[in-house]
């Protein structure tokens, strides 16, 4: 029991045998307690230190215990003591490991990828592991592999229940085959919407990271951020949200019949949507794959069909008038399918 005073069993047995007793040689104790006499010798030393016992004239010398009312309070007190400069150092260790561990926290925050194949993989490990949804800005120059392989939504969370949301600047429909690949993102369950211009390229995977590029405008995707859960993750959430509520979406349609003997056929129906996104002749003609006169022609034979004193307009009256049926977005679309490359 007296251990917590820093007492060993065998001087606490041999001050109880003292308590109890007359004063006793260490003859006597040894002979009492059945512990060696070098054992006991030892022992008295240690309970004389502690003020509990008291060694009298004589020889040999006898011992006798001290009031221990008196005695083990001042054994108390002074563990007290001993108690609270720990509890001081305990406070003051806290201190240190909490500091150290928010430093190492602070920097495993952020990881800088450096390398084609790592930014690739890391892209790649994005979209593998989201299990709730994918959000990002598209941008070039996109992740690519030495192989040349290319990182891409749509195919990696195929038949997974992981809503995809994605973002174009319009300047990236310049690329040739661009629209085809969103509107085959779209028919594969992807939302897309569209604005004048990207400021980042994004890919945030569930709110648990977020992959962004190391440069403002990279020329090629070989160095990138990995943001994990922090205030800058919740910054680049709330960035996306924002765009996403100011960007135009983008429906594609279906083919309408306009009359018994007049239809809506499916070029007219992609230039009409185009149109209602704004886009220029030029645009629509590169991803059409036509010419840019082919194009000035067949938008102005809309515009008088439809009476449209705007490209704008044009879009507005097709729809109106059921020669284009836009598809709205959908609100819990699983992404599937081969897509865009990100």
């Amino acid at each position: 029991m007296l251990e917590v005073l820093g007492l060993d069993q065998p001087a606490e047995t041999l001050y109880f045998v003292l308590v109890d007793n007359l004063p006793l040689s260490i003859e006597e104790l040894a002979r009492r307690t059945g512990i060696e006499p070098d054992v006991v010798a030892s022992a008295m030393v240690r309970l004389e230190d502690g003020g509990l016992i008291s060694r009298l004239p004589g020889s040999p010398s006898s011992y006798t215990a001290l009031p221990p009312g008196h005695a083990l309070e001042v054994l108390l007190l002074a563990r007290e003591r001993d108690i609270q400069r720990v509890r001081s150092l305990t406070e003051r260790l806290t201190d240190r490991h909490r500091d150290a561990r928010r430093d190492r926290d602070s920097s495993a925050l952020i990881q800088v990828i450096t390398g084609r194949d790592g930014v690739a993989r890391c892209g790649q490990q994005l979209f593998n592991r989201a299990e709730k949804e994918i959000r990002g800005i598209d941008a070039p120059p996109y992740a690519e592999s030495r192989d040349g392989t290319r990182v891409n939504s749509a195919a990696v969370i195929a038949g997974r229940s992981v809503r995809s949301r994605f973002i174009h600047a319009r300047d990236a429909l310049n690329t040739p085959g661009a629209m085809g690949r969103v509107e085959e993102d779209i028919a594969a369950g992807e939302e897309v919407r569209f604005l004048p211009e990207a400021p980042m390229k994004l890919i945030i995977a569930d709110d648990q990271a977020a992959l962004i590029p190391l440069l403002a405008t990279p020329q090629v995707l070989d160095a990138c951020i990995l943001v994990h859960p922090s205030a800058l993750l919740d910054a680049l959430s709330t960035l996306f949200e924002s765009l996403w509520a100011q960007a135009q979406p983008y429906m594609p349609g279906r083919s309408a019949r306009v009359g018994e003997d007049e239809f809506v056929n499916d070029e007219e129906r992609r230039i009409i949507s185009m149109l209602a996104m704004g886009m220029p002749d030029e645009t629509i003609a590169r991803q059409l794959g036509i010419g840019y006169r082919t194009v000035q022609r067949r938008v102005q034979a809309l515009l008088t069909r439809l009476g449209a004193a705007s490209r704008f307009q044009a879009g507005v009256l097709a729809a109106s008038r059921g020669w284009w049926i836009p598809e709205p977005e959908k609100d819990d679309a699983p992404a599937g399918g081969e897509g865009t490359p990100r």
